[in-house]
């Protein structure tokens, strides 16, 4: 069971990182915009756009990543708590023998 509870505390770990690289990179990728939009010339509003969209995409592929990793951990979340169970079960019938 340790072993279960020390493999969940590193993927929370690991999910955190990742979130935290993810967000700065959104924020990064949102500040050039930004700046390409104040130097922009007449008539780049096209590239403009496909570059929003290119980074709206990435953007939801980031919350889906987020999204399965927060599934992972319930999942492992879950299993602990089935085995934790289990293993109470059998020390329960094992006592009444």
């Amino acid at each position: 069971m340790m072993d279960v509870d020390d493999a969940l505390g590193q993927e929370n770990l690991k999910t955190t990182l990742i979130a935290d690289q993810g967000g700065d990179a959104i924020l990064q990728t949102a500040e050039q915009m930004e700046n390409q939009v104040a130097v922009s010339t007449p008539g780049s509003n096209p590239f403009l756009t496909a570059q929003a969209q290119v980074a709206n995409l990435r953007c939801q592929a980031f919350m889906q990543k987020m999204l399965a990793a927060e599934l992972r951990q319930e999942a492992g979340r879950i299993a602990h708590d089935n085995c934790s169970s289990s293993a109470g079960q059998r020390l329960q019938v094992a006592s009444t023998v």
